[in-house]
């Protein structure tokens, strides 16, 4: 029995997997849409949640000159950045460098939601190798040569023989209202001959 064993273990050890946690969030926070497999994305939400609640709740001692509210948000700032170990994404957090001033951070985009900042859509179709179409992102395409022919394959997979079922993992819309998974199709694009024209997008 499990008794007092929380999460996932993903087939991983317990450092990979919290590198991995790590390593997720800083892409999710980053590019605020990635894609990848149903139980990574329920094992980083609340990871990825978490340290989005820590910014919120530093951002009232942000601009305070008390020298108790200064070290409160620094205590925050710093909870942030031991878990998550990524600097400028914590910068993203909390609007510190490049986000004090040019860009809203994700703090202030949230400071108005309780909660729910995250959204698992799950892609339905085909595990491995189906294309989600151009509102997902770049889809990674593998150049090789084979018998003096070059080709090339489309996958959405994290490796070859990732053939678990893939979800879009991304930030909501802050003026949106939490809503619970959802499942949709995806736009299957297979690029033809030289000279052909690829299917259009459904939007």
């Amino acid at each position: 029995m499990r008794h007092r064993k929380r999460g996932r273990k993903l087939n991983r050890t317990a450092s990979h997997r919290v590198a991995l946690r790590r390593n997720m969030a800083s892409a999710l926070l980053r590019r605020e849409r990635i894609v990848t497999t149903v139980a990574k994305a329920k094992e980083v939400r609340p990871f990825v949640e978490r340290l989005i609640t820590l910014a919120r709740r530093a951002l009232p001692f942000k601009d305070s000159d008390e020298p108790g509210d200064r070290a409160r948000y620094l205590h925050y700032y710093r909870l942030a950045l031991s878990r998550l170990q990524d600097k400028e994404m914590v910068q993203k957090l909390f609007g510190e460098g490049v986000w004090r001033e040019e860009r809203p951070s994700l703090a202030q985009r949230y400071a108005e939601r309780p909660g729910g900042y995250t959204r698992i859509v799950r892609l339905a179709g085909s595990r491995l190798g189906v294309p989600v179409g151009a509102a997902v992102g770049e889809i990674p395409e593998i150049v090789y040569e084979i018998g003096g022919q070059e080709r090339s394959l489309r996958l959405t997979g994290n490796r070859l023989g990732d053939n678990a079922p893939q979800v879009l993992f991304e930030l909501v819309e802050p003026g949106g209202t939490p809503s619970a998974e959802r499942e949709v199709a995806p736009e299957v694009s297979v690029s033809g001959e030289e000279g052909e024209e690829e299917p259009e997008q459904a939007q």
